[in-house]
Formats: structure tokens, sequence, C-alpha cells
């Protein structure tokens, strides 16, 4: 049957519900026209000769609990069933036994992908993170934080992170796009080729192994398609930025009486990249940011230190033209009294610079006005993309007990983004290495007098000064890289013993990948002997009159400038000297010396063999219910992977963090699995159906997870046709990947807060800084360090802090090979009604609990050091082994310590998921189709607390994890026209943590400690057994408002057909223009806001 991609596309709304001859029974769906169904008719029963054979009980059928039948399509499906006979069992997602009944005993959604394109996205990742289950944790919008990470997209069900989300195609694993772990780019998936998306919430390890920790998502892939189908689309937003462009060709043909088909697709994707400086009424990148400032004088008022005071004032206020005070572009010299900063200008001139507003008096870096770094010159808001994707699907029925497949695909993805230039403060210890001599070359007399006019370069000769400065005028630190996948499914299946069914089968993919990393400043030679790189670039000096190199660079004064290393001999006649006092005065020739490009190689491959035999003892007995039916199966998987950094880079020598080269052992998996459905009760009285489903999966790795195993038990009960209830309990694992078990260490820098400064007299953490060696004296050393003599009164007496020390510490982080699997427990319970006297109504409602034990998390390096100095026992602890201070000043070392996975943490969270749809097919042919998605999160919480393991860390509404969220879609069709209306709902999320300015629960405040407070509602406070009791707010003026307010978000799309083979199509997204709130920008890590704005899709579709 020839499959016409624009009808599908034209009622998109919703899940397949406006097609005349869908069968909607249930939970699931059948359609004659999807080509995963590809059913035939035949001789009173349904042949399904599609993807749930041939993925031998691994694909799945689409769950559709909230679709309910049209009366015309009721009408057809039941003259269907009478003809036809009882339909056959049909595959569904999280589960390898079909159903006879088609009803999921899982919590299931499934979404065409239709439904997620149909506004005009050409992301099929960030489509699918607008549904409420899915938080938006790596999607284009935030992908460019990381370098290397710009364009994928990873999916995170229920915001328990992207690890423990198992992502299938067809029922079968992926190789990864992040080697070394298991995330996998969607976005490789080809749009035009997808059929259906299943999304399972709960444990699902027992079907499908490790990760299927939070659920699984499943891409069901079109099947038996016929005919050819083209797209082209474009877009772009309102301001005239970030086109978007996609092409697509789908072609298909049965063959040999409907036995065999091949189809294959080649699509085009370009998104075209966008910059803060682009949109400088979001970013502030001109201007100046907009957020929330420390305004509020910080004080110990109530006994909270560390807190500015509760004074009713809020701490911070929502500012906009807020910029970094202390570094600028040109170059800045602080220090100055009356809040005063002494700035070059573009042309290299110093002047004083006096800020509107200084916030250093409430301890922060920032200033309103002024000429201070806004830090967004440079920057991607949106990488850009081009993805190019060649797939095939083939398969051929030699006969019912051999049918060979294969899928194969290739898929490059070309992505380039921008992150901050490099910059230098010139504190010892940092960036930049020591102040900078008075005697430079570059530096004008002007400039000399203006700094000793204050209190700067008294003596020239000898004389230095601080100076920091955003190094845009280097160029952009660009990521440019291209991604390649490849992948190939091969194998046979087939029926014998009448309804008994078997698969062979292998899937090999291989990932690699080559990035280059631009502008990267070298500091210095790969041995630290500082000889070549910016270190030896910025000492510039008058050249001798003997120089006679051509190695030098003229100065305002017409004057040679050399590189002080060369002023006795010229060894090094690369070293060309930079002029850093003002902006885009370097010499060509100079920024080539300093700047290198990183390289980057990575590579993965997975290959998979797996087997399985399925069927039911229906020749042997049945129950009441019918008769039992099986699976069982094995699988066998190795993975490997490697990342490779060019040499400079892996020394550390360059302004990137130092990153080794990750060589890992294979990974290999040996799994036995087994699935039992028990039909106890079927079609009597008060027991349409009742029945429970069995799994279990016994795994053993090559590492020091060893074998785990897995369970579920899941259960069916229907009193009546109209109503369902489902329930399901499940153990999951994640085993800890390449990635968490041998990762090589790799430099990090963070401010992190030293317990030894100032600590209370008598306290811990004063006994262990004692024992640990840090001085309790002003030394030589510590004042050198600091680059200061006026140090305050010492308030801890006899400890110095030091005021100096404002730059970010280098620590080290890395894998741990001891690490074990994690445990998941996940509990769902729902109830699915469709109410016959209302036809084209349903109704699901489903309940979820996830705790996952034994997490694998990092230690942040502030967290270890609390622990290393907070420790009642001492100093002798696993945490201070890790840590390390210079013995003469007792300030951090470099690095300060060394962190690690630990598996030490939990998860647990709980919801409920609303999906209702209605339908309607009128007399005259018009469709109307209208669903409501929503997912109300009742509680999330993580225990990452190693000392206090059951104090819970509220995560639920904070940025990210909205209580509440929902998508809503509402469709019209009349013939050769249809309207799309298409809304997404966020929640209101806090400013900063829920804990700050909301009654929460948590751990008992031990006796003495921060603020005494006892219990509120939530019971007696006991500061010695320091039990969970719900707590008042821990800065309750924190911010002006509690807040960010929730946003709806408006899509809407016209469609028309010209004819039978073209269809023009064209919307608006964002229609409203909603801006992301209260300065947020839409990349942060899970923030779900949309940054691009009001933009304009139209394309046209042709079928032949």
């Amino acid at each position: 049957m020839r499959q016409q991609n624009s009808k599908n596309a034209k009622y998109a709304s919703l899940p397949l519900a406006h097609l005349k001859s869908v069968r909607l029974t249930g939970a699931l769906i059948l359609n004659e026209q999807t080509s995963w169904g590809a059913i035939y008719m035949k001789k009173s029963r349904l042949m399904i000769a599609g993807s749930a054979i041939s993925l031998a009980l691994f694909a799945a059928m689409p769950s559709f609990a909230q679709d309910s039948q049209s009366d015309e399509a009721a009408a057809e499906s039941e003259d269907e069933a009478e003809e036809e006979g009882p339909s056959q069992p049909i595959l569904v997602t999280g589960s390898r036994i079909a159903r006879p009944t088609l009803q999921s005993a899982v919590p299931l959604t499934s979404v065409t992908v239709e439904d997620l394109t149909g506004t005009g996205e050409v992301s099929l990742g960030d489509a699918l993170n607008d549904l409420p289950s899915l938080r938006s944790t790596f999607s284009s919008g935030n992908s460019s934080r990381f370098i290397g990470t710009a364009g994928l997209s990873l999916l995170d069900l229920r915001g328990l992170g992207t690890d423990r989300t198992l992502v299938l195609v067809n029922g079968r694993r992926h190789v990864t796009s992040t080697p070394g772990d298991n995330g996998f780019d969607v976005n490789t998936i080809p749009t035009d080729l997808v059929d259906r998306i299943d999304i399972v919430t709960g444990g699902n390890s027992a079907i499908y192994g490790s990760d299927a920790v939070a659920g699984v998502v499943n891409f069901i892939m079109k099947r038996d398609y016929d005919g050819i189908v083209a797209r082209a689309q474009g877009g772009i937003s309102s301001r005239g930025d970030r086109g978007t462009y996609f092409a697509s060709i789908l072609a298909g043909e049965n063959f040999a009486d409907g036995r065999g088909n091949v189809a294959v697709s080649a699509e085009y994707t370009r998104q075209q990249p966008l910059y803060f400086r682009d949109r400088d009424a979001l970013t502030g990148a001109a201007s100046g940011r907009c957020q929330f400032q420390l305004t509020d004088a910080q004080g110990a008022a109530g006994g909270e230190v560390g807190f500015s005071a509760t004074d009713g004032i809020p701490d911070n206020s929502f500012l906009c033209g807020i910029r970094n005070s202390t570094i600028s572009d040109a170059g800045t010299i602080g220090g100055l009294s009356g809040g005063r900063f002494l700035r070059f200008d573009d042309a290299g001139n110093l002047f004083i610079d006096t800020p509107t507003q200084n916030f250093a008096s409430v301890g922060s870096g920032n200033s309103q006005g002024g000429f201070g770094s806004t830090l967004r010159n440079t920057g991607s808001l949106l990488a850009a993309v081009d993805r190019y994707a060649f797939n095939v699907l083939a398969h051929y029925d030699v006969s019912d007990a051999f049918k060979p497949f294969i899928e194969a695909k290739y898929v490059r993805t070309d992505v380039s983004g921008e992150g901050q230039p490099s910059f230098f403060t010139s504190v010892p210890g940092t960036l930049g290495g020591e102040p900078f001599r008075c005697n430079n070359g570059f530096l004008t007399a002007a400039n000399l007098a203006t700094l000793q006019s204050v209190g700067l370069c008294a003596t020239p000769a000898t004389g230095t000064f601080p100076l920091a400065r955003f190094n845009i005028d280097f160029g952009g630190r660009r990521f440019e890289g291209t991604r390649e996948t490849y992948r190939v499914v091969g194998g046979i299946e087939g029926n014998f013993n009448e309804d008994w069914k078997y698969e062979l089968a292998i899937n090999y993919g291989r990932f690699k990948a080559k990035g280059f990393n631009t502008n990267n400043l070298i500091l210095f030679t790969e041995d630290g002997s500082d000889y070549d790189g910016f270190n030896q670039a910025v000492q510039a000096v008058i050249a001798p009159a003997s120089f006679t190199g051509t190695n030098f660079v003229l100065n305002s004064a017409g004057q040679r400038v050399i590189c002080a290393m060369n002023a006795v001999t010229n060894v090094n006649q690369a070293c060309v000297p930079i002029n850093v006092f003002g902006q885009g005065n370097a010499d060509p020739r100079a920024l080539d010396f300093i700047n290198t490009e990183g390289r980057t190689d990575e590579f993965a491959s997975q290959f998979v063999a797996s087997a399985f035999v399925g069927g039911d003892l229906s020749q042997i007995f049945e129950l009441p219910g019918g008769p039992i039916a099986f699976a069982i199966g094995a699988e066998y998987r190795k993975e490997k992977a490697s990342i490779d950094y060019d040499d400079l880079t892996s020394s550390g020598a360059t302004f990137l963090n130092a990153l080794q080269d990750f060589r890992p052992p294979a990974l290999t998996v040996k799994e036995l699995y087994g699935e039992l459905q028990i039909p106890l009760l079927k079609d009597m009285p008060f027991a349409k159906e009742l029945s429970v489903n069995l799994a279990g999966r016994v795994s053993d790795y090559n590492n020091s997870t060893g074998t785990v195993y897995a369970y579920n038990i899941q259960g069916v009960y229907a009193p009546i046709e109209d109503i369902r209830f489902r329930a399901a309990y499940a153990t999951s694992v994640r085993a800890p990947t390449q990635g968490d078990l041998f990762s090589t260490a790799s430099e990090n820098f963070a401010f992190i807060a030293d317990p030894c400064d100032l600590p209370a007299p008598g306290s811990t953490a004063a006994t262990n800084c004692v024992a640990a060696g840090v001085p309790t004296t002003a030394n030589a050393a510590l004042v050198a360090a600091c680059a200061s003599t006026a140090f305050p009164v010492a308030l801890g007496a006899p400890f110095i802090n030091c005021t100096a020390r404002t730059a970010s510490t280098g620590f080290l982080s890395g894998g741990n090979p001891t690490l074990i699997e994690e445990k998941g427990k996940s509990l769902t319970l729902g109830v699915v009604v469709e109410p016959s006297f209302v036809p084209g109504l349903s109704l699901t409602v489903d309940f979820y609990r996830i705790k996952v034990e034994d997490l694998i998390a990092a230690l942040g390096a502030q967290q270890i050091i609390n622990l290393c100095y907070t420790n009642a026992g001492g100093i002798n602890n696993p945490f201070c082994a890790t840590v390390s201070r210079d013995p003469a000043t007792g300030l951090f070392a470099e690095p300060a310590v060394i962190s690690g996975g630990v598996n030490f943490a939990a998860q647990k969270t709980k919801g409920i998921d609303f999906d209702l749809a209605y339908r309607k097919t009128f007399d005259n042919g018009d469709r109307l189709a209208a669903r409501l998605i929503a997912t109300k999160v009742l509680s999330l919480n993580n225990f990452t607390d190693p000392t206090n393991p059951a104090n819970p860390n509220r995560q639920l509404s904070e940025l990210g994890d909205p209580a509440w969220s929902a998508s809503f879609s509402l469709s019209y069709d009349f013939g050769d026209f249809d309207i799309l209306y298409a809304a997404r709902y966020i929640g209101k999320q806090t400013i900063g943590a829920y804990e700050a300015q909301n009654n929460y629960f948590g751990q008992c405040p031990l006796a003495g400690t921060f603020r005494g407070q006892t219990g509120l509602n939530g019971g007696t406070c006991d500061p010695v057994l320091g039990n969970i009791v719900q707590l008042a707010p821990q800065n309750a003026d924190q911010f002006p408002q509690k807040n960010y307010p929730d946003v709806l978000y408006h899509d809407i799309r016209l469609g028309f057909d010209v004819g039978n083979d073209f269809r023009f199509y064209a919307g608006v997204n964002n229609l409203l223009d909603k801006q992301p709130p209260l300065g947020l920008l839409g990349t942060a890590g899970g923030d779900p806001f949309d940054s691009f704005g009001r933009n304009f899709f139209f394309g046209l579709e042709a079928n032949f």
C-alpha cells in the first residue's frame, strides 16, 4: 500500500487519530497506513509483517491509552474485526511479549514524528525535550556550555540524568555519541524515517538491560514504506537571524507480492549560529547584563554567617547594565580607592573609571555602569549545525521461517560553537603568571605617569603592576568539529512450531569525531620552561641597539620592542612581543606565536549479538485467561572507546584545561533474560482482563560491576471494557561506564572557599587546619603570595586569610575503577479510561515513584575540602588524603584536590502523568483532534551529602525542574486546508536554591551550628540525632521574589493541499515572542526557556 506522508503531516496535532482506518483498542493503535504496522489482511487474521516481528519482540507498537475511537474509525474497526476475526498479538515497548489485547502494563506515551515536527522543529531532540516527562538537560540551546559538545541532544527522563535514560532504535541499543559514556545524540536519527517514539516510565533493565532506570525512549522507524516523498523547509527568527533549513527524500518499494521491501532516505539539516552579541537586549553583550545582583550588605544578624543579614531588605536586586568590574576587554588595574578602576581604552591609554555603582562593599566583583567587561562579547547562544543523514532499511521473507533483514545508516554532523576568550589576571598562581613590569616596552610615558599617580611603578626598572584582561582581540576560542556515526543491523527472524518466533541479530555501530579548539592560548612549553608562548611574549622590553633580529614590534614612540628573553641574545626568533594594553593592538605575528589549535580525536564502537525465542504454551495448556506466553534470550555486548588530544593540550601548557588521553579497556557484557505473561482471567464478569507479567535478567560485566540482576512484576486488571488499571514494580541497574571507571585525571578550576580562612577559634576546622600545617601568622611567604601586606584584623586569631586570593583554584577530577552498579527501584500505578458513552474521549492517569541508590556522583572540590577539615576524627581521613597545600604559605597547591566518582549518592522522585485526548470525525469529513499531556512532579530530591546520606537536597521547583509542565495541541482539518495550534506550559521555578526562601524538609541542624533552627510543622528538632524535619528558609530575603514566573508558549501552523501530490505549510513558533525571564538565557543545563524568540517557518512536501 502506498503511504502518503502529506496526510500524516496534515493531522499531526495528535497521534494518528485523524486517519480513517484507525483501530483504537485500549492502549494501542493499529493503522493500515502506518509503516510500522505493515498490516496485511490475510484470511481472518492480522499478520504483522512490519517492525513488530522483524525486531523479534524488541521493537514496540505504540501505546496510546489516551487514544480512543472516532465515530468513523470505530465503525470501520468493528467491520474489520468482524471480517478478519480476532486480532493477533502486537508488541508493546516495555515488553518482549506481544499482548493479544493490545494493552500496555506500564505507563507509555507514544507520539508520531509529525506530532513533534509539526511546528517546524528541525531538531528531533529539541522537539522531544518539549514533552513534560523530559528535561532540557542537553539540547541545542545549552549544548555549547562544554567544550566539544556543541550540537549534541541527549535525553533525560524525569530529571534523573541522561545516563539513566536508555535510548533505543527499533528496540535495540545504539552506539554512543559520547565515547566512554552512553549518551546518544538523537539528532542522528533521520527525522522523516521515524514513524513514532515510545516513552516508557520506570525501570526496564529486566527487559532492555543497563541504564533503563528512569525509563526508555524507543524510536520506531517506518516499515514497508512504499512511495516517494520529498520535503523542504526553511525558517528564520523575527530578528532575521538563526536561519534553519531542512531537506529530505524518502523512497521505498514493496516487491515480491509484499514479501520484501527496500526503503532509502537522505536528509540535510542546517541550523545557523546565534551569538551573544546578536541579541544584546537578551544577553547584554554590549550594554551590560540583566541579572540578580547582590546589593545588601553582608552581616551576621540572626547568626546567618555567610549570608546577607535577614533584615527584610532583599540581598539581591534585579538590575541591568551589570559588568564585571575587575576585568575588561582592554585591561583593568584594580585596587584604587573610592571604588575606582584604572583601565585601558581601546587605543591603549589609561583612564580612571568610576562605575555608577560598585558592589565591592558587599563582596561582589560586579558594578553597574562603567567600562568593565560584560563577559558576553563572545560566546554562542546557539551553535551552528550541519547534518547529513543516509539510511537504508530492507527485508525479504524467503519463507515464514526465514526472513532476513538489514538496517544501515551513516550520519555526519558538522558543528561549531564559540566560547569565552582566554583571559588573565596576573595574580600569582593563576593564568597570566607574574604581574606586569613597569618597564614594559609598550607602556607609554603618559601611562607610566598615571600608574605612578596612583602609587604604582615608583621604581620603573623593577616595579610591577597587576592587570586583568578579557582577550577578545586574541581571537574567539571556537570549537569546530565533525562527528560521524555508522550503524548496521542485520539478522534473520521467523516463525516455527506454529506461533513461536525467533530472531538472530548482529548490531554494530561506530562513532568517530575530530574536533579543533582554535585560538587556544599557549602559556608555556610542554616541559614547563616558559620558553614559548604568552608568558614570554607578554614580557616586552625596548630592544638594545645591538639587536639585529626582525622579530620586533614598534611601539607608539617608534621604538623597537622585543621579547625580554631575547634582550641579550635572540634565543627565540619566533617570539614576537605582544601589546596587551588596549584592544586590537597586538601584532598578527605575536598572535600566531601565542595561539595554537588544539585537536581532539574521539572513537567509540559497539558490537551486539543477540538471540531470542518467544511464543506461548497453548499446545500444552491454557489458563482461564488464555495461554501463558514467554520470551527468552541472550545478548553479548562489547564496547570500545578512546579520546586523544594533541600533545600541547595534554601537557597543560595551554589556556585549555589539561586533558589527558582516554583509553579505557573494552567493556564486555553477557546477559540472559526471560519474560512470562500469565493471563489469569479474561471476558468474565468484573474481569474483562486480569493478567500478570514477570521478567528477569542476569548480566555479567568484565569490570568491578560483576554480576547483577534485575526483575519486573507487572499487572493489568480491567473490570469492564471502559476502564483498565495497571501496576508495575521494577528493579533496575546502571552499570558504571568506561568514563566513570577509567577517565584520566583532567584539570578543572573553581572558586573554592578555604575552611582555613579565619575558622572559628576552637572549632573542628581550626584544629584540623593547624594539624594540616596552615600557618598561624602572616609569614613572609604568605605575604608575598597574597601580593598584599594589608591583612585584616584576625577575627579568628591566630589564623590569617588572604584577601587578595580571588582567582579560581585548580583541581583534578578522574575515574574510579572500584565503582559498582547503581540500583534503581520503581513503582507505577495507572488507570486508563475510555468511556464508551463518549466516543473519542480517553484519559490516562499514571503515578510513578523512582528511587536510585548507590548513585555514582563526583564529589565537588569544595565538598571534599569541607569534608576534610570539618571531620571530627581529624585529618587522617580519605578526603584530606586528596587535598594539597603549599607548605610555605598554607595556601592551596595546584592542583588543590583530586576528585572522582563515588557510589554514595541517591535520587528519589515521584509524580503523576496525565494524558487527555479527544477526537471526532464529522459527517462532512472534517476532523477535530485535541490532546493535553501534563506532568505534576510531587517530589524530586538528591541525596549527595556523604556525611549525612539521609539529608535531602530538594531539586523540585528549582531551575529546570518545574512542578508542573504541560503540552497541548488542537487541530482541525477541513480537507484541503488544516490548522494546528500548540502550546507549551512551564511552571514556576525558584530563583536560586529552593531552601533559601521556602520552608523545606532537611536534617535538623546540629547544636551550635547554622541558625540553631528548630523544626517547624514537620516535628521536633533533635540537635543530637539530626533528624529530618521541616525547617525555615535559610535566607528568606535572598531575592525580591521567590520564583521565575511560569511561561506559556504559543505556536500555530497552517497547511494547504494542492492536488494529491503537493502540500504547503507555514507557521509561527513562540507567537508572542516570549523571552527567558529575569536574566536567563536558556543556555544553562536544564534551563527550559526559549532563547530563539519568535520564528517563522515554511515548507513544501511532494509525494510521487
